[in-house]
């Protein structure tokens, strides 16, 4: 369904699956996270924003296309992103049914959601990626702020990355290398706030 200037700001997408969320969210949002104003303000018509979306997109489905022209749209007026129905706050830890899900189409990239976060001292172990393969983890907030972009550190069979939440709120983290990775497990362990730093 393609949103009409009429519709309010609060519409979205006719449930997008999934892989096209997280195609956004790893090919495109980057981009555009700084271009959000909380009003109408994307103004493409269809055939230029699809012609846009398959310049930098490369090859792909019509309903692909629609889904992320209408991604771009919501998170221009919402200043947001597009809603997923997973948390990993909520499972504690992920294997390769959902990971695999959560995979950008290039194999180079996973945008996960870690769901609203409390005040405290968080690790995530990731397990799968190669000892040889560097990858870049960027913790983004809900408003796109940067709360982290740090380097994944060795961790005996694991990669972790250690973080702070200060100001509670829901996290996403996006990772992402060179070369094509393929997690196996991710697994979030928190510590209480009042407790001593895990570092």
């Amino acid at each position: 369904m393609v949103l009409l200037a009429g519709q309010g700001v609060g519409a979205a997408p006719d449930d997008p699956s999934i892989e096209s969320v997280v195609a956004f969210n790893t090919q495109c949002a980057r981009c555009h996270e700084g271009e959000c104003s909380g009003r109408m303000s994307f103004q493409l018509a269809e055939d230029a924003a699809d012609e846009h979306i398959r310049r930098y997109g490369g090859d792909m489905s019509l309903a692909r296309v629609r889904d992320l022209g209408e991604m771009l749209r919501y998170m221009k007026e919402r200043c947001a992103f597009f809603p997923l129905p997973l948390g990993l706050v909520a499972d504690q830890s992920w294997g390769r049914d959902i990971l695999d899900r959560l995979r950008g189409p290039e194999g180079t990239a996973y945008f996960l959601p870690l769901g609203p976060l409390g005040a405290g001292h968080y690790l995530l172990r990731i397990s799968g990626l190669d000892a040889g393969v560097r990858a870049c983890a960027e913790l983004v907030a809900a408003d796109f702020d940067l709360v982290s972009h740090d380097g994944l550190a060795p961790d005996g069979e694991h990669q972790v990355l250690r973080f702070r939440v200060q100001v509670p709120g829901e996290l996403f983290l996006r990772i992402r290398a060179q070369l094509p990775i393929s997690l196996t497990r991710v697994e979030l362990v928190t510590w209480a706030a009042a407790e001593t730093d895990p570092e």
